[in-house]
């Protein structure tokens, strides 16, 4: 489970989120809606120990992520960012695999026929469904994703879901970023859009 606890995240001088609480059950799907720049990407961050808040406690199952290190960070939570920007000419395959085994989740996303192509190469949509294999690859108790769906067609968004369904009924506990515009979020077993 995550507990947040009375955060309150204050970045340049402005308020994100002010004395914000919630659980955050385990095995699940838990998405996160509201429009750009209400903080839901910093609340995210923030869960994933890559911000640390101004005042409150976040924990997952009693560990603190802020408080962690990178290792045992890597332990408890994978992270896929929105807009994943590749540099280096790693073929699909080999960016999945430098997390964990790569085949099964390469199936279930539909990249198996891009394997071998390096990630340089791949359109938006492809990037963010590597992203996410990587991320699922990483085999934690907790998966956070910013915008998985916003750069897919109706076939990926369905088959994204599907997938993550599938995690949470396998006791992965999932966190989703998702756009103001997601109207149809009867896949989600929790939504959070009030956390200002």
């Amino acid at each position: 489970m995550i507990t947040i606890n009375e955060i309150t995240i204050e970045i340049a001088g402005r308020e994100i989120i002010y004395n914000y609480s919630e659980q955050i059950p385990a095995g699940s799907i838990t998405a996160i809606v509201g429009p750009n720049g209400c903080g839901k990407s910093t609340l995210l961050a923030a869960i994933a120990g890559s911000i640390v808040p101004t005042k409150g406690t976040i924990t997952i199952d009693e560990v603190h992520p802020a408080l962690s290190t990178p290792a045992q960070l890597a332990k408890i939570r994978a992270m896929a960012v929105q807009n994943q920007f590749y540099s280096l000419g790693f073929t699909v395959r080999q960016i999945i695999e430098m997390a964990g085994p790569a085949t099964k989740i390469m199936q279930a996303l539909e990249l198996s026929n891009i394997a071998d192509r390096h990630v340089t190469t791949l359109s938006g949509g492809e990037s963010q469904r590597v992203a996410i294999a990587q991320a699922v690859a990483q085999d934690t108790p907790v998966l956070l994703l910013d915008e998985p769906l916003a750069a897919q067609d109706i076939a990926s968004r369905k088959r994204i879901i599907e997938f993550l369904q599938n995690l949470a009924e396998n006791g992965v506990t999932v966190v989703v970023v998702v756009h103001q515009a997601e109207k149809d979020l009867t896949w989600a077993d929790k939504v959070i859009k009030d956390f200002l």
